[in-house]
């Protein structure tokens, strides 16, 4: 495991805070993986983390009755295969957006959709009831999201009743509207309040003003999908959540690929988040030969990234699909391993047939092959990220136990960040290592570390551990195949946030037995 940071929050005077629990709480085992799907989507919130429990909340929510995206096909393999809870990020390409005009005798009132789309269809009302008639600058107005044009069932509703087009005026309507989850004024207020909306045959009060669509609905490019740290966006919207253990990131078209310096950057992002990414195979990938043939040529991939392949078929029999969200799905439920055949539930076929010697082949790779067992059904054989064969420990080429590793020593990294702020004495070391050796204990007792000659893990916390004016640092071993040795973190914990490496540091025969 390379070098990774996890920052602490500097408030604006410049102080410090560190959010950790004391040294005597025990660390908690990890809950559910906290799994993000990071892609576009018809409509929804931009570049916000929502978290969706079902694929009926996502398409209430991100969902068009005229599209069925591939993030939905994604997410109903997720909940099929024992997926809880998915953090959804859209990200669309361009910010411009929705308009609705409202006109007045004074000009019009422009509002524009807060999140861009082709498919955010809003609309909205203005009334003057319970309005003084002489009052030229009030008015109630009401903005609705409504699931189509054809099929105008509203799906949220915001009123704003006796606001004003005088910014001066303590309901200035543009005030009133930096809480909305609809709209933002598009333009200056009108001199005066926007006429009221007339009744369009429905038989009721008001009638409504359609917004209109003029804004580039091509799909988001990669780029667009890695996002900017600055702006938090895309790939970098995830940084508003305190934890994610698994990233699924998806191209924007389904003949498209992230592209070599975008799959780095997101490589990056994960390491550093101490996160698993799952990317779709290239689309360049036909056979076997040509998996060969690009992983022996791309520098590209590794422990920290998986895949799947061959990709599979829409229900149009044109789109191509990944199984990404399956695999996601089943590492969310805890899997001991993957080496042995794993049963995913997808309803979409495999664009082409791998014979039975092409299984090992993808594996050496670092690719998890995929063969039908049964209607509905496909076996990952592998388990395997793509980590070179080689380069690195052996228990990194295993896909589940590089995920339970990650979740292991986020949680220590997390739990001991109240050493940050303790003076380096014999007292911190010991309550350290009191600590950390009880949350291992209770990994070992979980299930999630291996049995083998001596403990199951060690904790060194010292004078050994740190050199002079070093921060604070302790090593964690972790025995995770059976009969293996240890697979050894050094972490340092100072004010700026916890550094973790990966070291080659092995107990002696006192510590380790």
């Amino acid at each position: 495991m390379s070098e990774t940071f996890q920052p602490s929050s500097a408030t604006a005077s410049g102080f410090v805070v560190v959010e950790s629990p004391p040294a005597e709480a025990p660390i908690a085992l990890p809950g559910p993986p906290v799994t993000a799907f990071v892609a576009p989507a018809p409509r929804g919130p931009a570049h916000v983390p929502v978290a969706v429990r079902s694929v009926a909340e996502y398409r209430q929510r991100f969902g068009s009755p005229a599209e069925r995206s591939r993030l939905e096909w994604a997410l109903v393999q997720f909940f099929d295969n024992g997926g809880n809870t998915a953090i959804v990020v859209r990200v669309p390409r361009s910010r411009s957006a929705a308009t609705v005009a409202l006109p007045g005798p004074g000009g019009a009132l422009a509002l524009r959709a807060v999140n861009p789309g082709p498919r955010e269809y809003l609309r909205a009302a203005v009334d003057y009831d319970r309005i003084d008639p002489d009052d030229l600058w009030r008015f109630n107005l009401t903005v609705q999201r409504i699931r189509s044009p054809s099929n105008p069932l509203v799906e949220e509703q915001e009123i704003y009743p006796g606001v004003s087009v005088d910014p001066d005026d303590p309901t200035f309507v543009g005030a009133a509207l930096r809480e909305s989850a609809l709209v933002r004024p598009a333009d200056g207020p009108p001199a005066v309040r926007p006429g009221a909306t007339e009744a369009c045959g429905t038989g009721t009060s008001r009638g409504y003003v359609l917004g209109g669509v003029s804004h580039d609905a091509s799909p988001p490019s990669p780029y667009d999908l890695i996002g900017s740290a600055a702006d938090s966006t895309g790939l970098h919207a995830l940084d508003q959540l305190p934890r994610v253990d698994t990233v699924v990131l998806l191209a924007a078209a389904a003949d498209g690929d992230l592209g070599p310096v975008a799959l780095m950057a997101a490589e990056r992002y994960c390491r550093a988040r101490r996160a698993l990414l799952l990317v779709e195979p290239p689309s360049a990938w036909r056979s076997v030969v040509d998996v060969q043939a690009d992983r022996l040529a791309v520098v590209g991939g590794g422990a920290d990234v998986a895949t799947c392949f061959p990709r599979l078929l829409a229900p149009d029999g044109r789109a191509l699909l990944s199984a990404t969200g399956a695999l996601a799905g089943w590492l969310g439920t805890g899997p001991a391993s993957g080496r042995a055949p794993v049963a995913l539930r997808v309803a979409s076929p495999v664009a082409m047939t791998l014979d039975e010697t092409a299984a090992p082949q993808l594996a050496r790779l670092g690719v998890n092959a995929l063969r039908p067992a049964a209607p509905g059904v496909l076996h990952m054989t592998g388990g395997v990220t793509l980590a070179p064969p080689g380069s690195v420990r052996t228990e990194w080429r295993d896909l589940a136990l590089r995920h339970r590793a990650l979740r292991i020593v986020e949680a220590l990294a997390q739990g001991t960040r109240w050493a940050a702020l303790q003076p380096r004495s014999a007292a911190t070391w010991d309550a350290l290592r009191q600590q950390a050796s009880r949350f291992l204990a209770d990994c070992a007792a979980a299930g999630w570390l291996a049995d083998g000659e001596g403990p199951p893990w060690y904790v060194k916390c010292d004078a050994d551990t740190h050199g002079r004016g070093a921060p604070l640092a302790f090593v964690a071993g972790l025995r995770l195949q059976p009969g293996g040795g240890y697979v050894a973190f050094r972490f340092e914990q100072a004010l700026s946030g916890c550094r973790v490496t990966e070291t080659g540091w092995q107990p002696g025969p006192a510590l380790a037995n």
